[in-house]
């Protein structure tokens, strides 16, 4: 009796979630504010919206202005795929912004890794629910997992107030090099490979499809299969089923 094993290498449906968001950037670097002019200036971000990511604070986050949200559920993200990046702020000065995401998992922002943001002398107007927006694509050479993506608005009569883009990070620890005034807001998101279902059709002689998946997928196969495993990123089996009856699989449960 044939038992052939189909093993469907699902990267993309599966979220983590943690109890309490982080203060700390570790292992990234510091990205706080000193608010160095001796007064308060609320310069922060408002709401960050891409793909299924939603956070909506309308609120600066208690000095030194730095958050991670890594209690939020983590959103996937397919390589190869475009997706709508939507940011608002509150702006008191001559502010500018940047998104950065670390695709390369060498947990630093290059600065090939700004996929958002303003350039040089080009501020953000001033107000309340100033809104920017950006088309975001995940590069194919991005390496698969869950990574940091960072979103920062800036003030700094020393530091902005020239030709140079916002940066990821405070250019030192000294007190005098830490940015005046604004927020950062880091957000972990996974990134799933393009060829991770590509490679087990190519293995095994097998259609699947839709590619990405929906909320059914059809198996056709020249082989007899009886058996399926979809697991996710660390290697956990999130669902498993026979197939001798029925050649699709429902995955309406899945994220």
């Amino acid at each position: 009796m044939k038992k052939t094993i189909l093993l469907l290498a699902v990267s993309a449906c599966f979220a983590l979630t943690s109890k309490a968001q982080s203060t700390s950037p570790a292992p990234y670097c510091d990205a706080s504010f000193d608010d160095q002019q001796g007064f308060p200036v609320d310069d922060h971000i408002n709401s960050v919206s891409f793909g299924t990511l939603n956070n909506v604070t309308n609120a600066q986050f208690a000095a030194p202005h730095y958050v991670h949200y890594n209690n939020l559920t983590v959103a996937n993200f397919n390589a190869g795929t475009t997706y709508k990046l939507k940011l608002n702020f509150e702006v008191a000065g001559g502010n500018g912004y940047g998104v950065w995401i670390d695709f390369n998992h060498n947990n630093a922002f290059e600065a090939n890794e700004k996929v958002a943001g303003t350039t040089g002398m080009n501020f953000l107007p001033l107000g309340q629910g100033i809104a920017d927006s950006a088309n975001v694509t995940i590069p194919t050479t991005a390496i698969a997992g869950n990574t940091r993506m960072r979103v920062r608005i800036v003030e700094d009569d020393n530091h902005h107030m020239t030709t140079t883009d916002e940066l990821p990070c405070n250019a030192s620890t000294s007190t005098t090099d830490v940015m005046d005034w604004g927020e950062t807001e880091d957000y972990t998101i996974n990134i799933v490979s393009s060829t991770a279902i590509n490679e087990v059709v190519a293995s095994n002689t097998v259609s699947i499809f839709p590619n990405p998946i929906t909320d059914l997928i059809t198996i056709d196969s020249k082989n007899e299969i009886n058996n399926y495993r979809i697991l996710n990123l660390f290697g956990q089996v999130i669902k498993e089923g026979n197939l001798i009856t029925n050649k699709s699989i429902d995955a309406s449960d899945l994220s």
